[in-house]
């Protein structure tokens, strides 16, 4: 009988003042607190993962910092310039994106003080965007001179990459206060 009532008493977690209950209620509850850490590690987790990713998304797609300002100023679409981030995260190197910074982010510098130089950036960046579109199926948006743009554009970045050092291209987003 008293086996019966300890094991029942244990194994309800409930203490009702027998011994099983007394020691049911302590493993229920140490029990209880080691689901509760390991879930609070699991969700910090999950949460460092997404944080991380989305540090890393952000730092991808600020790379492109010629489509980052037409996007920041609202003349490139998220659309397009999700492609683009695509595309390049999946075809170029970081040669090609050191090279693309050593002249864009001079561009991008030029694009905040002229209009002129924005839209003349936003022509070439829209038609990338188009051939990149058609790269990806939608036959609507060929566009020949955006492949003409990425034939010599990525070869001439990949070659000016390989001839100098990483420029800094977070200095576009730094504030004064930092």
């Amino acid at each position: 009988m008293w086996g019966s009532s300890y094991d029942r008493a244990k194994g309800t977690g409930y203490n009702d003042g027998t011994m099983g209950g007394m020691l049911g209620a302590v493993d229920h509850n140490r029990q209880k607190q080691e689901r509760e850490a390991a879930s609070n590690a699991a969700v910090h987790d999950e949460a460092e993962r997404r944080r991380k990713a989305r540090k890393s998304a952000k730092d991808d797609d600020n790379a492109k910092v010629i489509c980052t300002e037409l996007h920041r100023q609202g003349l490139m679409s998220r659309a397009d310039y999700a492609l683009g981030a695509d595309y390049a995260r999946k075809h170029l190197t970081e040669r090609h994106y050191r090279g693309y910074h050593a002249w864009a982010l001079a561009a991008v510098r030029h694009m905040r003080r002229s209009k002129r130089a924005t839209a003349f950036w936003r022509i070439l960046a829209q038609a990338r965007a188009d051939h990149i579109a058609y790269l990806y199926g939608d036959t609507a948006r060929r566009n020949r001179f955006g492949a003409l743009l990425c034939a010599v554009g990525y070869p001439a970045c990949y070659l000016i990459g390989s001839l100098i050092g990483e420029p800094d291209w977070r200095s576009l987003y730094r504030t004064s206060e930092d």
